[in-house]
């Protein structure tokens, strides 16, 4: 058998399975078949899962994208705006308004990729996903999806369906990209800055810029848009207003996002970090005073009285409201009742808190001084002007509508009007001397009683006096005495007449100083009587006249009823008050108060009032065709004075002319015209009775401080039936002649039938023109004494002679 050599086998060596040829290429055929089932499977199951939130952004109607609430305005009598009713404050402008520095700031700040992206930035997802695994808190909404969440109130609707974040922001999301395929990106940023909250109450651009910095966007510096723009994300927390070094934190934060996306150099962000964050708040007026609180309540009034006022017309907004303001005599009110509290602050003697210590949310109620303006017309009710106090925001309370406070003085005129009405006149005389403070217990129970109501520093006592004079001053005592001659209960009664609540007031000599508490309206309505015959005015008050839709068809009218005017005095006795106040704002304790109104001569007149502990000062008066009433102190029981002196005529009376006189070019003119049954008579305002040739009486010329001789005649008038038929049983003759002691004759005196007498006229027979009657500036007329002329000087001047005549006596 042969041998053979044995070879060597080429044993080849077996491959690892991940080696073979195929492997790969299976395995990622295989990756990819499972890829592609578990993509189907994932598509199953997102499809299934965010099917019901892709459906729903479907149901919402992108056609009401940009429906707002729009507020409804408030129009004066003449159609000029003064306020907007709404819930929101905002005022929608057009994207062309809005700065690009702006829309830069809100793109750096809030969504970078705005403009490149279809609604949902994935980037941003992803980003902010990494960010939150991090730690850091990062949202990815684009402006887009918060557009879609702010316009369709998503959030609201996903607590009531108890949806998960995640569950919302998927119907944001779907929802977002159909509105980025309806409308164009400037479009949808027109809709988002119109609607986006700013915070402190401020909806939309506009709202926040006029409410934080007092300007329209277009004027907004760059600084400026950061601030606002950092508030989207937080506008409580990141308020200007409330926190204004957390803004200005993120304001420079949106500044350094700016240089980030190449909208600003580094350079000029530093310089824009620097700046200091400065406000000027000057918001739109909203439904936040006590006029627009009383005109709410009158169209409240009107849903219920007229069917076609339909309430969802007036919740959808856009109407207008026309009120019976005048916006003048409202925005001249208003101004000058904040600066004459400011000034009774500014007094040195001033010890309350005042308005500008006071801080919003602070846990004490605000006891700072307040005041009150009210206007109205005369025939109609309609009001003018109502301002109800000084800041509604901090004190909401409207005096006018809710307060009472004692009059003081400024009662007299319905004290005087119960007397005149009566067996009073106004030459009735009283005396006017101190009296004692235990007749009247006001102020305490001893001493004298003060004589505040003259409003001067110091007062003085005149004696006997007219009771014209003594209204006139505003003299206190002497008031006091007039009131005890007319009756502590006829004043109740009378005072009840006039409106006031005095029916079962406690019939004390207190009444007779204004003790007992009155509101505005009451006030208001009872002065206007005195240039109306004796008519109160009326007691129904009106701010309605009619309401308009959004498309200007009138949804509602006024009813115009026949006013019933309520007689409260005679209208003679209405006219001599009318008088007397006149002559109080001559020459009385309101002497000046005409001199700074536009209308001369001023046909009107007015009562201002103090109390005695000076807590309250009013001011009341009126013209032909309104009246108006103010009055400042605080709404705190015992307060305290104001400071001590504060007296009308420096808080009252000033917001009361600048009211009148926005008021007189629309409500000026008209003279109040005396009744029939009055009649002249002159009379010695020193006795009170009539006057004869002479009256007279020495009083200091200024000019030249010598004495002369002056009239103390003065035209008055009566109630026919009324006038004193004695003459004045003071000045009928000298003393030497005991002719003053002669009670005075019943008897009409002899009138001469020629101008002159033969001689030389010793009994002064002959009456030369220039003593003729002629009536004075005001509604009193004095007469010029036929020795007027004759300058006697102090009295004691000598009178040169001729020497006489050398006497020869004859001898016998």
């Amino acid at each position: 058998m042969a041998n053979y050599p044995i070879r060597p086998r080429n044993i080849r060596k077996k491959r690892r399975f991940y080696k073979r040829k195929g492997f790969l290429l299976g395995l990622i055929l295989a990756g990819l078949i499972f890829g592609a089932v578990g993509a189907a499977i994932g598509y199953v199951f997102a499809e299934r899962y965010t099917r019901e939130f892709r459906l729903r952004a479907t149901t919402y109607d992108l056609e009401r994208i940009n429906v707002l609430e729009v507020p409804s305005i408030i129009l004066d009598r003449n159609n000029k705006e003064i306020g907007r009713i709404f819930v929101q404050n905002r005022s929608i402008i057009p994207i062309s308004e809005v700065p690009q520095i702006l829309i830069d700031a809100l793109c750096a700040g809030e969504d970078s990729r705005f403009f490149t992206h279809k609604g949902v930035d994935y980037i941003g997802i992803v980003r902010a996903a990494k960010l939150n695994l991090q730690g850091s808190k990062q949202g990815a909404s684009t402006i887009t999806q918060q557009l879609a969440r702010n316009a369709y109130n998503l959030k609201n609707e996903a607590v009531q369906r108890s949806e998960t974040t995640t569950q919302r922001k998927l119907v944001e999301a779907f929802l977002a990209m159909r509105i980025e395929h309806r409308y164009s990106k400037r479009e949808i940023l027109e809709f988002y800055l119109n609607r986006i909250y700013f915070g402190s109450g401020f909806h939309g651009i506009r709202s926040a810029s006029l409410g934080y910095f007092g300007k329209e966007p277009k004027k907004l510096t760059v600084s400026e848009c950061a601030s606002l723009v950092t508030l989207i994300k937080n506008p409580t927390g990141r308020s200007p207003m409330n926190h204004p070094e957390i803004n200005r934190e993120h304001r420079n934060y949106v500044l350094t996002r700016m240089v980030e996306e190449k909208f600003l150099r580094a350079k000029d962000a530093d310089h824009y970090k620097s700046l200091p964050l400065t406000l000027n708040p000057q918001p739109l007026r909203r439904g936040t005073s006590h006029l627009y609180e009383r005109i709410a309540e009158a169209v409240a009034q009107a849903l219920k009285i007229d069917e076609a006022l339909d309430e969802d017309v007036l919740a959808a907004g856009g109407c207008k409201i026309h009120t019976t303001i005048l916006k003048e005599a409202q925005d001249a009110a208003e101004q000058a009742l904040l600066e004459s509290l400011a000034h009774a602050e500014a007094q040195p003697a001033y010890s309350h808190p005042k308005y500008a210590d006071y801080h919003k949310g602070a846990s004490e109620p605000p006891e700072y001084l307040q005041g009150a303006v009210l206007m109205v017309e005369h025939d109609s009710g309609e009001v003018l002007a109502h301002v109800g106090g000084r800041d509604y925001a901090q004190v909401p309370y409207d005096f006018i509508e809710f307060g009472k406070r004692p009059l003081g003085t400024a009662f007299f005129p319905f004290l005087y009007a119960a007397g005149l009405s009566g067996s009073q006149t106004p030459a009735t005389l009283v005396e006017d001397e101190a009296m004692d403070n235990r007749a009247v217990m006001v102020g305490g129970r001893e001493g004298i009683l003060g004589e505040w109501g003259m409003e001067v520093a110091a007062p003085t006592y005149d004696g006997k006096i007219t009771a014209r004079r003594a209204f006139e001053n505003s003299k206190i005592a002497a008031t006091v005495r007039f009131g005890s001659l007319v009756g502590l209960q006829r004043i109740a009664k009378i005072g009840a007449v006039f409106g006031f609540p005095m029916e079962r007031a406690e019939l004390l000599q207190r009444l007779c100083v204004g003790w007992e508490e009155a509101s505005m309206k009451q006030a208001v309505a009872a002065i206007a009587a005195f240039g109306c015959g004796g008519k109160l005015g009326p007691a129904k008050l009106v701010y309605l006249d009619r309401v308009e839709n959004a498309q200007g068809h009138v949804i509602y009218r006024r009813d115009y009823p026949p006013v019933t005017a309520r007689q409260a005095v005679d209208p003679a006795t209405a006219w001599q008050i009318h008088s007397m106040l006149a002559g109080a704002c001559l020459r009385g304790s309101a002497a000046g108060a005409l001199d700074k109104l536009l209308e001369k001569p001023f046909p009107g007149a007015g009562k201002g009032g103090s109390t005695h502990d000076f807590s309250d000062t009013w001011f009341l008066g009126y013209n032909k065709r309104v009246a108006c009433g103010v009055w400042t102190g605080f709404l705190q029981a015992g307060a305290g004075p104001i400071y001590p002196g504060a007296f009308s005529r420096d808080l009252a009376l000033p917001v009361w002319q600048a009211a009148m006189n926005a008021a007189a070019p629309a409500f000026g003119g008209g003279e109040i015209a005396a009744p029939d049954n009055l009649v002249e008579v002159p009379v010695c305002s020193v006795s009170g009775q009539r006057a004869t040739q002479f009256c007279q009486e020495m009083a200091e010329d200024k000019a030249s401080s010598k004495l002369r001789s002056r009239s103390t005649t003065v035209t008055e008038s009566f109630r026919r039936g009324t006038e004193s038929p004695a003459y004045c049983s003071i000045h009928s003759g000298s003393a030497s002649d005991g002719l003053a002691t002669l009670p005075a004759l019943d008897v009409a005196p002899v009138v001469p039938k020629e101008p002159f007498v033969v001689g030389n006229d010793p009994y002064h027979a002959e009456v030369p023109s220039s003593a003729a009657v002629s009536r004075d500036a005001g509604l009193m007329r004095r007469r010029t004494n036929v020795l007027d002329s004759l300058d006697v000087g102090d009295g004691e001047e000598k009178i040169s002679l001729p020497p006489p005549l050398r006497l020869h006596i004859d001898e016998d």
